[in-house]
């Protein structure tokens, strides 16, 4: 216990130092927080004097990428069992989304494969909402005094964030954005695989579905989230699977945790999903969607 206690101590002490030492780095004065940008970069084992343009905006990701998974891996090793039991369900909620702003911050330094200007702008903007959801849950729930305390807010990771967008603003080139996100003659955009465009302009595309559900006993599932599960095991994720949705009111809350994963309807006013959380039942706003990836 006591090595745990040390150890939190001195991530945190980290952390503050980390942000608190300041060198003057000329691109930082273009950014919203240039004190945030100096200490933040020149306190990279990345940095060098001679960094390029280009160099300089891969680094600030790559800098940003590493204070949010050392802000996670602290959230991660807190004890929660003295909070607030309302605190619980946002507190959650900040973890998840949380994860997500990693997840686009990784897309974001094309690590893997490379990345157009427009998409960075979008993953990171998706990335600094993913910060005010986290705060609005809490104040959604009159739990406002959580949020100085939360390592998600107290380590400058929102002005890190927009430091990140503006630097992809004025280092990244529109102009050779790899494709943007123009659409093909038959308006898709370009990501969408052409046996996905078939799929989706075919008129028996529900006769495709790997599952079908329907209130009324005739597929294979009564409810959607039911089904969502089930894709799981039938690997969804892997490849495209579609699920028909026949007309019907499903009143429910559906959570997607895997990727390519397609629902399709039987048109507006007869597939219709409506789900009933709010805030006044203890739920917060990021909970409430009728239809939500986690």
């Amino acid at each position: 216990m006591a090595n745990q206690a040390l150890s939190f101590i001195c991530t945190v002490f980290l952390l503050l130092i980390s942000l608190s030492y300041s060198e003057a780095i000329p691109p930082c004065s273009q950014t919203p927080y240039p004190e945030i940008c100096n200490s933040l970069i020149s306190t990279s084992p990345l940095y060098t004097q001679d960094q390029e343009q280009l160099g300089f905006r891969d680094l600030a990701f790559r800098a940003t990428m590493a204070h949010a998974q050392k802000i996670h891996q602290l959230a991660s090793a807190m004890d929660l069992g003295s909070i607030d039991s309302r605190a619980k369900g946002p507190w959650t909620d900040c973890m998840e989304v949380f994860e997500d702003t990693i997840s686009q911050l990784s897309r974001s330094t094309g690590s893997t494969s490379p990345v157009s200007f427009d998409d960075t702008q979008t993953w990171l903007s998706a990335a600094l909402a993913n910060q005010q959801s986290c705060i609005n849950g809490f104040n959604e729930l009159n739990l406002a005094s959580h949020i100085p305390s939360l390592p998600f807010v107290s380590y400058n990771m929102s002005e890190i964030l927009s430091n990140s967008l503006a630097i992809n603003k004025f280092m990244g080139d529109p102009t050779k954005s790899l494709g943007g996100r123009k659409l093909l003659s038959n308006g898709f955009p370009k990501w969408v695989s052409p046996n996905d465009r078939k799929l989706l302009q075919s008129p028996s595309a529900s006769s495709q579905a790997n599952l079908v559900v329907a209130q009324d006993g005739s597929g294979n599932y009564k409810t959607i989230s039911e089904a969502v599960a089930a894709s799981v095991k039938l690997g969804a994720g892997t490849k495209r699977f579609v699920i028909h949705v026949k007309a019907g009111v499903y009143n429910e809350n559906v959570q997607v945790s895997v990727k390519n994963l397609m629902l399709i309807g039987d048109g507006i006013d007869s597939t219709v999903v409506t789900g009933s959380n709010n805030v006044q039942d203890g739920s917060t706003t990021f909970r409430s969607a009728t239809f939500a990836k986690s």
